[in-house]
């Protein structure tokens, strides 16, 4: 019986694990838009303790100003901007930009 309930818990962990695998996970970062370069559609995104975060936009990426749906356009230098991303290899992959407030001079 004590075998039976390890077996079980071995396979329920390891289903787990590899469920895990196909979804990506999630990640967040809050700064000030630093840049946005429309070449290689790069977000750089500059938070209070002066580091950088660098996300690239697709075309399923979300915008939004506020609450209201945005184009690139909203993500002008000195605007709050939140990120959802995903890792891709070594890069971040923006899913959603939220950007609020007007833009703040340096």
């Amino acid at each position: 019986m004590k075998k039976l309930l390890i077996l079980a818990c071995a396979l329920v962990i390891a289903t787990s694990a590899f469920a895990a695998q196909g979804k990506p996970i999630k990640a967040k970062y809050s700064g000030v838009v630093e840049q946005y370069n429309a070449e290689t559609k790069t977000l750089t995104v500059k938070r209070k303790d002066n580091k950088q975060g660098e996300f690239v936009l697709t075309e399923t990426t979300e915008l939004l100003d506020g609450n209201a749906k945005a184009e690139i356009a909203a993500l002008s230098v000195g605007r709050k901007v939140d990120v959802e991303f995903v890792m891709d290899g070594a890069k971040k992959v923006l899913v959603k930009a939220k950007v609020s407030g007007a833009a703040t001079t340096k």
